[in-house]
């Protein structure tokens, strides 16, 4: 024998090792692609971003807004020619002119708008990006400073949120009645399900260790659920809109939400992928995201809000 390990014994100790490295792999590369999600690169407007927004958006104003938790958020304000408003939010890393293009066909059309730059984006204080959990005070301190303006209706004020946006719309338009028709990038059911679909175990990455990393951090996780937030603002107008292309929130997600909501809008862009709805399909983004807000807050629209 010469004191050697019984051969099972051996290869349970090779098997146990294994897992344990595949473990350690998992997590070593889950963890810095999570905590790069919770603090993404801050993309700054740049002074030709100040002067094509100008261009776009006449009469520009400077905005400045402070939330709840004590942040300063900064952001662009476009007076238009009804009483109606629309608060639009970007998505994750990016800052107010990922929706400029949004932003200028419903200026055109007569809403006021306000694009702002996120918590831990653009010229936003803080520092953690919480992928909708705090993000909702941004969206409810942008909600108070626009239906402040002179001109604004405060019951005829919507909301377009894209991505990691669409998710804190959902939540904020769900906790405010009062806003009268919300508008939803691609946007997933919940936060879990979404880490699940960006740290796969096929790459060597854990969405549960994501999600541990995220509440670590000072992310609920568990509230940040779209879906259920999507049905308490029904039977309020509420549009779905996606590109047939977009490989990150594939289009049947989308679909699946839409179908909690039978009255809700569907709108699906052929040539387009997870944004650069414009660029891809002008015609047909001022067609759905348009249409949907001239109906939703015209004078008359009741839309469920009161």
């Amino acid at each position: 024998m010469g004191g050697s390990l019984p051969r099972p014994a051996a290869a349970a100790g090779w098997a146990a090792s294994f897992v344990a490295l595949l473990v350690v792999g998992v997590i070593l590369h889950t963890v810095p692609s999570a905590l790069r999600d919770l603090h993404p690169p801050r993309r700054v407007p740049t002074e030709a971003d100040l002067a094509e927004a100008r261009r776009s958006l006449p009469g520009l104003q400077p905005a400045e807004f402070r939330t709840d938790d004590g942040l300063l958020l900064r952001g662009w304000f476009a007076q238009g020619s009804r009483a109606s408003a629309v608060v639009l939010v970007h998505g994750l890393g990016a800052n107010r002119t990922e929706l400029l293009p949004e932003a200028t066909l419903l200026l055109r059309r007569g809403h006021s708008v306000l694009l702002y730059d996120s918590r831990a984006s653009g010229e936003s204080e803080g520092s953690l990006a919480t992928w909708g959990d705090r993000e909702r005070r941004d969206v409810a301190a942008a909600l108070g400073w626009v239906r402040a303006r002179p001109g604004v209706d405060p019951a005829r004020v919507g909301l377009y949120g894209f991505s990691v946006g669409a998710s804190t719309v959902a939540l904020a338009g769900a906790a405010d009645p009062a806003v009268r028709a919300v508008a939803l990038g691609p946007v997933w059911p919940s936060l879990k399900a979404e880490l699940r679909h960006r740290f796969p175990l096929t790459h060597a990455r854990s969405g549960q260790v994501a999600a541990l990393v995220f509440r670590l951090s000072g992310v609920d996780v568990g509230a940040v659920r779209p879906a259920e937030a999507i049905r308490r603002i029904a039977p309020r107008p509420l549009l779905f809109l996606s590109g047939a292309l977009d490989a990150d929130t594939p289009p049947a997600i989308d679909d699946a939400l839409a179908d909690q909501v039978p009255t809700s809008v569907r709108v699906r862009l052929p040539h387009a992928g997870h944004g650069g709805f414009f660029q891809a399909d002008p015609i047909g983004l001022d067609a759905a995201l348009g249409e949907f807000f001239d109906r939703s807050l015209s004078r008359t629209a009741d839309g469920g809000a009161r």
